[in-house]
């Protein structure tokens, strides 16, 4: 009796060690799930954010370069390139203001200013007039790293297919998760969290017709 007491005791005293153990080994995967999910909310947020930005920028220079169309025929060849540099002003700047409420904003102002997020640069597509600031930034902003492929490649100035000016504005946001994890899986697979380069491209008809 005694004997089958104590293996009774060592049994039942070794349980809540192995459950510790087991917790221990689900917990690291639990975390990555739970902070998995709650990137993937805020992942989401960032992209409607960065998306909406992109638009108010292109809605905004489209109506600044349609109000000042006159003014933008009377001036002389040389001095285009200051006027598509305020089109260009007017687009990082509601771009940099719609986009304030993101984390890794570095806005400054007023007037708005993101020196390093959102990136973002603009392009007039119009056939009578060429801008030459094409894809430059606004003095203080940037076209982004690298990671941000998409901000330099494929401009040019022509307009739709049913010729109508528009403006076209591309912006970047660099987003960074909650924790940064590189983890190798078999067969080659892998999971990577850190930064993710949202990118979002955004064109506003000029109302001139």
């Amino acid at each position: 009796m005694r004997y089958g007491l104590g293996r009774h005791e060592q049994a039942g005293g070794s349980a809540p060690g192995q459950s510790m153990i087991e917790f221990a080994l689900l917990l690291p995967i639990l975390l990555v799930l739970l902070l998995g999910v709650a990137d993937f909310g805020r992942v989401f947020e960032a992209g409607i954010v960065t998306n909406s930005a992109a638009r108010a920028a292109a809605e905004a220079a489209a109506l600044e370069y349609l109000r000042s169309e006159e003014a933008r025929a009377a001036l002389a060849p040389g001095a285009l390139a200051d006027y598509f540099d305020d089109i260009h002003r007017v687009a990082a700047e509601a771009a940099c203001e719609e986009a304030r409420i993101l984390p890794n904003t570095t806005y400054a102002g007023p007037p708005a200013v993101c020196g390093t997020w959102p990136a973002v640069v603009a392009c007039v597509h119009d056939d009578d007039v060429t801008d030459p600031n094409c894809g430059t930034p606004y003095a203080g902003f940037s076209a982004g790293p690298s990671e941000c492929d998409e901000m330099a490649g494929g401009w040019d100035t022509a307009e739709d297919s049913q010729d109508h000016d528009f403006v076209e504005v591309r912006v970047c946001y660099r987003f960074t998760t909650l924790f940064n994890l590189n983890l190798s899986l078999p067969m080659g697979a892998g999971l990577v969290l850190g930064d993710i380069y949202l990118q979002r491209t955004a064109a506003f008809t000029v109302a001139d017709y």
